[in-house]
């Protein structure tokens, strides 16, 4: 018997910086095909960043990019909030909220999220 071979798929979902999302809804093809785009764009500003690129571009879109994230996180915890669902602060989303210096906890940050 012969063995298939993997798709790009496949392959691809094995990479360490991989995520592989199950969208269960169209609300969630958008938030990822968002993300795959940021994700190629905010790469190239910080590659460029002091080369081709000043600090006064890039550092405000940066700046506007943690702020809309974080907005999304409190949506989503509102969301979850209303459904009675457990809603856990990612580690990405912590690390922004305490300014990667860890002075506040992640109850500290969801209850933080749920005043809003």
């Amino acid at each position: 018997m012969t063995e298939e071979k993997p798709s790009r798929w496949e392959v691809m979902a094995r990479e360490r910086n991989a995520r592989v999302i199950l969208c269960n809804t169209p609300d969630t093809y958008a938030v990822t095909d968002l993300a795959r785009h940021a994700d190629k764009g905010i790469r190239a500003l910080r590659n460029r960043l002091l080369i081709t690129l000043s600090a006064e571009q890039v550092l405000p879109l940066l700046e506007e990019y943690k702020s809309v994230v974080l907005k999304l996180h409190e949506v989503i915890s509102k969301i979850h909030k209303v459904t009675e669902l457990n809603y856990k602060v990612p580690r990405s989303v912590q690390r922004m909220l305490t300014g990667d210096n860890g002075k506040q906890t992640e109850k500290q940050a969801t209850e933080q999220s749920m005043e809003k």
